[in-house]
């Protein structure tokens, strides 16, 4: 017979939010592809207060990392294809149960966190790969003792490496960052370089990597503009006072002539 959910009466059918995320990352374009790939990436999580923050979070401070469950709630496509893209495999394929893709029957996603503390109802990350407005269903401690599978073979992805950018500043764009940080922005400047090192354009998008189109991502409300030239990411400027809105709408300039030292 058929499973179906109407054969487990027990299943749960309306999962509960334990609140938002509120991540550094503003957009799907810029977001790391997985967790601890951006050390100094940053979000916090508010508990809502339903959830008794108070006796529910007593106790977690004393982990490091935490595991995130969270729904894939900027996912567009309609069906279900069991087979997927990863950018790595530059136009191959992979059954989509052998990939972390958002692309899933269930668009459910893990991610392991760096827990830098826990203040009243609210909790810090670092190292995260979640965009912002993310909902988050549950939150469970990391183990090492049983998280961390002793001889743990790695797939495909261990014969696909995912090459990484050399990154650049423009004088223009070391002014910026020097604003930024001198307004708060603490280690502005690795935030990006750690963003960029690991390409967040897609391989199949031909328009995406032509080399000298100028690319831009929301860090917080700050734009980083940059381009791609051979192996190296150049970060043209940043600019700074544009909120982003879920309706943002980005232009596509004509390439720029690139000139790391302008």
């Amino acid at each position: 017979m058929k499973k179906t959910i109407d054969n487990f009466p027990m299943f749960p059918t309306d999962l509960k939010i334990l609140g938002v995320l509120e991540s550094c990352f503003q957009e799907k374009f810029g977001t790391p592809r997985q967790p601890q790939l951006v050390p100094g990436s940053s979000a916090k999580l508010r508990i809502y207060p339903q959830y008794a923050p108070k006796h529910s979070l007593s106790g977690l401070s004393g982990f490091s990392h935490v595991w995130l469950l969270s729904w894939f709630h900027l996912n567009t496509n309609k069906t279900f294809h069991p087979k997927i893209h990863p950018p790595r495999l530059k136009g191959g394929k992979i059954g989509v149960f052998a990939s972390r893709s958002p692309h899933r029957p269930n668009p459910v996603g893990l991610s392991l966190a760096k827990l830098e503390r826990v203040e009243e109802d609210t909790l810090y990350f670092s190292g995260i790969d979640l965009v912002n407005g993310t909902p988050i269903f549950d939150i469970k401690p990391y183990l090492p003792a049983s998280d961390a599978a002793a001889s743990a073979l790695a797939g495909w992805p261990e014969h696909s490496a995912f090459p990484e950018l050399e990154v650049v500043f423009s004088t223009r764009a070391l002014k910026d960052i020097a604003a930024i940080e001198a307004s708060g922005g603490r280690n502005f400047r690795t935030l990006v370089a750690d963003t960029l090192r690991h390409d967040p354009r897609n391989a199949r998008d031909k328009a995406q990597m032509k080399d000298g189109a100028d690319w831009g991502f929301f860090l917080w409300n700050h734009d980083v503009h940059f381009s791609v030239a051979g192996g190296t990411a150049i970060v043209l400027r940043v600019d700074t006072g544009t909120k982003f809105e879920k309706k943002f709408h980005r232009e596509k300039p004509p390439p720029p002539t690139i000139n790391p030292g302008t």
